[in-house]
């Protein structure tokens, strides 16, 4: 009996008002969470989340007091963001620093985010399937990704929760006429939003545009009359707003992050961002961040005012009919105002990110307007249905395709590569990616792009990149040009710089020392290089010992030395001892610079078969890359001579030696000759009844006899 009670109660409620409220809201949420789900299956982004979760010793060392009292008290990646830091430390101790746990969160913050614009355009307009709509429009569009996709920018998720409750407590208090304390309440979650990013100082301007459109405390006519009492009233909000702004200026500036900028070139390219917000609502392409900086032009000013001017006029005129109307226009230019270029900071002057809060109020301006042609028209409002179905698609399978963008950081790095071809860091990024896959020629583009126009990580990476080839002279002049270009010392680095940038700086320079003879300066160099390399088997510990060994003074080196042993088999007594790192770097594509240890190895040591036979096979089977390596024209008589030497001082019985002068040969044009050689391998690998290398040889002579080079 009780069952059936509860039973039909349940179903009272369900399909009650409050009930269909519920299961909407819940049904927002749940399209969110859906539709993001992949991300938590994500890896971690190449911008910034090394800089604010992996490296930084806050987040690493989980939840702890007094991680949580650094978190309050001190300034942590140019961010004070309390609840930030909190929240990542929570992440860090439920999966261990795995990134599922940090996106797990994103997600589940981004949901709550949908079911409260939900809940909130629910009260101001009385219309659940209206509201679902607005929600879920905003929530799927393509300019949410970077907010939910970016572990770094959970501080959109996390703050936006609280803007929102905000939004709430107020909208209760003045529908209601309730005590105060849902005031306070109100202020104290945008104190809270302000913990994770200071971005929530704008609700102050977002309450006094309730004040007009919903809650109707006074309307556009009489808001001249009535703006001085409702600022007035909200003298606690302005005050946190003005506290909050201060704290984010100061901590940029103490992070050297300010950009000294003109207040006319300011508002001068205020309409212009407001421009590109536009075109990015209506056409959300190539919406990766580091977004370059937008350029001066006077046409887009020029748009971007008539857009300003013309619809805030056009809108003002239909004010009394559509007052909902103006109400969403001004939530979206107020709201984005402190993100338009007022204050330039950071590495981003515009983000689509910035559209997070913005965009709710234009997002159900629209769709009310969509409502009144509908009404005006008679419409049932099935078209409306429709058309609300196609835009959600169109939207969903755009957020998706963006979302797998964010999968992994090789993905990540090519895409925001080709998003943003001028931008500095996005070429570092994608040529970072390039030559992880070994396209080192299409690499180098990517970071002479960056490098000319004044990136630092892309010279340095160019500056690599030349050094394996074997053009460390290329770079010692680039290094010389580039700093009296852009007055940026590229072995100066500010506090934010992560160790591997570091250790690739004093990398490329001590090997261009090196490469001069400079070796007290390269000592010095690699040293430093060495102190921000984690690992103790890395190829700089060997450039860095053969810089020892070389100056006469190995004891310096001592130390690495003893550390490299312990961590592999290789113990580096001597600099002949190098040589397996140095194949290693051959084989990795440095060849150019590889070539010069190499043939110095040869001079040395032309009684070492062992080594000049690996060597020769090396040269005259590497798969040509079509770079520009130094000395690359010596390599294939090298490998004769070479082989040669190998053949000469060590066992002629030994099919391998034959077969490595057969290779070298047939690279070096001469077919007859490697055929010989190769049978004579072939005949001592059937004496010594090695059929399987006499089979390998036997597909190598029918090369050799098409006048062909063996390849590996």
């Amino acid at each position: 009996m009780k069952s059936d009670m509860f039973s039909r109660a349940a179903q009272e409620w369900i399909s009650g008002r409050k009930g269909r409220c519920a299961l909407a809201g819940l049904a927002a949420m749940a399209a969110a969470f859906v539709l993001y789900a992949p991300s938590i299956g994500h890896d971690f982004s190449l911008v910034d989340d090394r800089y604010f979760v992996e490296d930084n010793p806050l987040v690493q060392g989980g939840l702890t007091w007094p991680g949580i009292r650094s978190a309050w008290t001190a300034v942590h990646a140019g961010y004070w963001a309390p609840l930030l830091w909190i929240s990542f430390m929570l992440d860090m101790e439920i999966s261990g620093g795995s990134p599922w746990s940090f996106h797990l969160a994103n997600v589940v913050l981004f949901s709550l985010n949908a079911g409260l614009v939900f809940l909130l355009i629910r009260r101001w307009t009385g219309r659940g399937g209206l509201a679902l709509a607005a929600a879920l429009l905003w929530a799927f569009h393509p300019a949410r990704v970077e907010s939910v996709a970016w572990i770094t920018e959970r501080k959109d998720v996390l703050s936006g929760l609280f803007f929102l409750l905000g939004l709430w407590f107020y909208t209760a208090s003045r529908q209601a006429s309730s005590s105060p304390s849902c005031i306070f309440l109100s202020w104290f979650c945008m104190l809270l939003g302000g913990m994770a990013k200071q971005v929530v100082l704008v609700m102050p301007v977002a309450l006094v545009l309730l004040d007009i459109w919903p809650l109707g405390r006074t309307d556009w006519n009489r808001f001249w009359k009535d703006a001085g009492r409702l600022v007035a009233e909200k003298w606690a909000f302005w005050l946190l707003g003005l506290l909050l702004a201060g704290m984010a200026l100061r901590a940029q500036a103490g992070d050297q992050a300010l950009i000294p900028v003109s207040a006319g070139y300011r508002l001068a390219m205020i309409p212009v961002h407001y421009l590109f917000y536009l075109v990015k609502l209506v056409w959300p392409a190539g919406l990766a961040p580091l977004q370059d900086d937008l350029l001066w032009s006077g046409w887009k000013m020029a748009a971007g005012l008539g857009a300003l001017a013309g619809v805030t006029a056009l809108l003002w005129k239909l004010r009394v009919k559509a007052p909902w109307a103006l109400w969403g226009w001004m939530w979206f230019v107020a709201l984005l105002l402190p993100l338009s270029g007022v204050v330039w900071s950071g590495s981003e002057r515009v983000a689509v990110r910035f559209l997070y809060l913005p965009q709710i109020g234009l997002t159900l301006a629209v769709v009310l307007a969509m409502d009144a042609l509908g009404r005006a028209r008679g419409s049932s409002g099935g078209w409306l249905r429709v058309l609300l179905a196609v835009v959600l698609l169109f939207s969903g399978i755009a957020t998706l395709r963006t979302l797998s963008h964010w999968r992994d950081r090789d993905s990540f790095g090519l895409w925001i590569w080709e998003c943003h071809p001028q931008q500095g860091g996005a070429c570092a990024m994608g040529g970072d990616t390039l030559m992880a896959w070994g396209e080192w020629a299409e690499a180098l583009k990517a970071f002479e792009q960056g490098a000319s126009v004044g990136d630092k990580a892309c010279f340095l990476r160019q500056g690599m990149v030349w050094n394996h080839l074997g053009q460390m002279e290329r770079t010692a002049a680039a290094w010389v040009e580039f700093e009296r270009k852009w007055g940026l010392p590229l072995l100066g680095f500010a506090d934010w710089e992560p160790a591997p940038e570091r250790e690739l700086a004093w990398s490329v320079r001590g090997q261009v020392l090196l490469a001069r003879g400079d070796h007290a300066g390269a000592i010095a160099a690699l040293k430093e290089a060495v102190r921000w390399e984690p690992d103790p088997a890395a190829l700089v510990v060997a450039d860095y010992l053969r810089a020892c060994h070389e100056a006469g003074r190995p004891e310096e080196g001592a130390e690495a030395a003893e550390r490299l042993a312990a961590a592999g088999d290789v113990r580096v007594r001597a600099w002949r001892d190098l040589f397996p790192f140095y194949a290693e770097m051959w084989k990795r594509g440095a060849r150019g610079y590889a070539y010069g240890y190499l043939a110095e190895y040869a001079k040395r040591f032309p009684g070492d078969a062992v080594n000049l036979n690996y060597m020769a096979w090396l040269l005259a089977t590497a798969m040509p890359d079509g770079l520009a390596h130094a000395r690359m024209e010596e390599w294939p008589q090298a490998a004769v001579r070479w082989a040669e030497l190998a053949l000469a001082s060590g066992d002629p019985s030994l099919p391998g030696v034959w077969d490595v002068l057969a290779a070298a040969r047939a690279n070096a044009g001469d077919s007859t000759g490697a055929v010989r050689a190769a049978e004579k391998a072939r005949d001592l690998a059937k004496e010594k009844k090695d059929d399987a290398l006499a089979t390998d040889i036997e597909k190598r002579i029918l090369k050799y006899r098409m006048g062909l080079a063996w390849r590996e």
